[in-house]
Parts: C-alpha cells; structure tokens; sequence
C-alpha cells in the first residue's frame, strides 16, 4: 500500500522519497518531500519534549533532542492523537546507550507518561465514604474494587518518584533517597496526584486489577511479609475506586 511506501521513506533521511510523489507539472518532489519530513520530525521531536519536561531537564535540551530525534526515527505515531504519542519512550531510554550512565531516566519517563495518562482518563466518580463506612470491614474484604481508571502504577529500582519531585519548582532540596521507589499515579477529581506506595503496593492493586477481592489481596500481601503496610493499602485502594465497586459477584478470570 502507499501509505506504507510513505511511511517507510519518512523514517531514513536517506531513503528516497516514493516514486508515486509528483508535482502538478510531473516532476519528481524530492524537495518538497525532504522539507515534508524535516517538519514531520521537529514537530515530533518537540512534542516528546513537551511531554518529558523533567527528562529533558535531567539531561540537557541538546541531549535530549539527540535522544528523541533517535526515537522518532523508529516509533512513528500509531496513533492520530497525539498526546498519547512516547508510549514506549521510557523503554527505548533503557536500551539507548549513551542514557546508561542515568539508570533512573527510563523511570522518569515512565512516571511522566502515567502521569499524562491519568490527566487525559475519564472521568468517574470514586467512592462514596458514607457508603463505605456503612460496610462492616468483614464484608468489605469480601467485594471485588473497580479501580479508577486515571490510576498508574510504575515501579522502579530507583528513586524515580523523589528525582521527578526534585525537578519540580520550589522542591530544588528536596532530599533523594538511596533505594528504588512504587509511585500511585491518580486523578480523582481535576489534579493529577502521585503517592509513593509501601512494599508489596505494586503486587497488591495488581490482584485488585486482576479480579481478587480485597481479602485475597490482603491475604497475598501477608504472606509475602509486607502485613505492616496493609492498611495504608487498603486505605489508598478505596480512595481510589468508584461508585461502581464494592461487587460481591466473583470475576471469572480471576486466578
């Protein structure tokens, strides 16, 4: 098909443009293809810096147009929208040698991506807290949770969630720890706010999402010794459903 012809030849500056390309006259658009695909690439390469601002800032505007221009070369948009476009940024900055010597930045990136996509989620109503108070917690740990869909969960050996804080106007002192960090992406009403989770956090909304009630999530959670976080949990996980959990029908694909 063309439009696979055209793609393709978008990708290579030094791949001709499709021969199908003419002017009204019949001449052959190089020139105006290779314009074409200079604007195609710069306003790429800009979009990935407006929305990486704190991966930009970590490694410097002319290092980071370097890494971009190598993304965009490979990672086309899949997609017309282009706010979601970066989707696999952070993974590519974790293969992109000349980043190896900043092993967080991948991280960051992956943070800065949920943290769009929280922003840019449906809207949805969480739950209400007199309704939850009504429910006997033993009845509680039996309901299945419908999680928020604006909620993001990144996780990470390094302290992705206190070097982003720390690039953040006015956090310039803020002091980063020596250890990896699970950051709670959400946006339950218009502000898109990030919590850092305690041991077991990532382990412990993925059986959520996978269709465990509350106590089987609970219990995984015990057993993989991290009991002492479990109410900070329980408690982060209810603020961070909608009106539409607390089912007590069991999910078919839950293992």
């Amino acid at each position: 098909m063309w439009q696979a012809e055209f793609a393709s030849s978008l990708r290579d500056a030094d791949t001709p443009p499709p021969a199908f390309l003419r002017s009204a006259s019949g001449i052959h658009a190089s020139r105006r293809f290779a314009v074409y695909r200079n604007n195609v690439y710069s306003s790429l390469v800009n979009n990935l810096s407006d929305g990486y601002p704190v991966v930009a800032k970590l490694v410097g505007e002319a290092f980071f147009k370097g890494l971009a221009s190598c993304y965009v070369r490979d990672h086309l948009p899949q997609s017309p929208v282009m706010v979601f476009y970066g989707e696999t940024f952070g993974d590519f900055i974790d293969d992109f040698a000349p980043a190896s010597a900043l092993p967080y930045l991948g991280g960051v990136a992956r943070l800065e991506y949920a943290r769009r996509l929280a922003l840019h989620c449906a809207d949805q109503r969480p739950l209400d807290g007199e309704l939850l108070a009504a429910v006997p917690i033993e009845q509680l740990l039996d309901h299945y949770l419908t999680l928020h869909p604006s909620l993001q969960i990144v996780e990470s050996d390094q302290p992705i969630y206190s070097i982003w804080l720390r690039n953040m106007p006015g956090m310039e002192h803020y002091e980063i720890p020596n250890q990896g960090e699970t950051v709670l992406i959400r946006r339950l009403a218009q502000q898109v706010e990030e919590r850092l989770l305690p041991a077991g956090g990532a382990q412990f909304f993925a059986m959520i999402q996978s269709g465990h009630t509350l106590g089987q999530s609970a219990e995984r959670i015990i057993d993989a010794g991290h009991g002492a976080e479990l109410s900070d949990l329980i408690r982060i996980a209810l603020e961070s459903s909608v009106q539409r959990s607390l089912s007590a029908t069991a999910d078919p694909t839950a293992s």
